[in-house]
């Protein structure tokens, strides 16, 4: 590569960190109630392998499953219902290929859940971890593959020990939900794993398993 060219591609490695972090503040600002369903605007529904996994809900693959995830089984009642998912700590590595890029953001949240036969809503604590998959595509990045990691979820008032009535929920049967890779959320007898890791440094994008690979240090 020409050095010129070269100097430019570095400069797109580098600028592409600021546009995806932005691209996931656009995913973590949008996920309201009111409107959670415009998140297919940030993924590449024209990939066929697209997909979400929340938690152990299943793993929803191709554009159909992953509209109907955010904008038929994620619809709630605007009014009481509260979801604010922080991004903190972001860990993000663009490709040497400058074509996808992998990110990892810790995620503190407080929701507010209102009970669907009426009632005041319940707050909770919802605490977590995003790993993506990032392509650019249309002159854009988007997000192609994203997994919550769900580490707790509980009533604010009886805490992440006390309250386990959230740790597991029902997966979903469908032909486009494929069974869940990962899911350990804390309990008094789990065991943490250093999971998702940061990402290592990569040529080019190989495979998706790697959110789910346990953090190596580096010496």
């Amino acid at each position: 590569m020409h050095d010129l060219e070269a100097i430019k591609h570095e400069l797109f490695r580098l600028r592409s960190v600021t546009d995806i972090q932005n691209l996931m503040g656009r995913y973590t600002v949008n996920h309201t109630p009111k409107n959670i369903g415009s998140h297919v605007e940030l993924f590449a529904m024209h990939r066929a392998d697209v997909s979400v996994e929340i938690g152990d809900r299943g793993v929803y693959v191709g554009a159909e499953a992953v509209r109907r995830l955010f904008q038929d089984e994620f619809a709630m009642a605007l009014e009481g219902n509260l979801l604010i998912h922080y991004l903190a700590t972001p860990m993000i590595e663009v490709s040497g290929d400058g074509l996808t890029a992998k990110g990892v953001w810790r995620s503190p949240g407080i929701e507010a859940v209102a009970p669907p036969d009426g009632g005041l809503p319940v707050a909770l604590w919802s605490f977590g971890a995003y790993a993506c998959d990032f392509v650019f595509d249309d002159g854009r990045w988007q997000i192609w593959h994203l997994h919550w990691f769900r580490t707790t979820k509980c009533s604010f008032s009886d805490g992440w020990v006390n309250d386990l009535s959230m740790a597991r929920s029902e997966a979903i049967a469908h032909p486009d939900v494929q069974a869940t890779s990962y899911h350990n959320p804390y309990t008094p007898s789990s065991v943490q794993d250093s999971i998702p890791p940061c990402p290592e440094p990569f040529e080019t994008w190989t495979h998706v398993d790697w959110a789910i690979e346990e953090q190596r240090l580096r010496r």
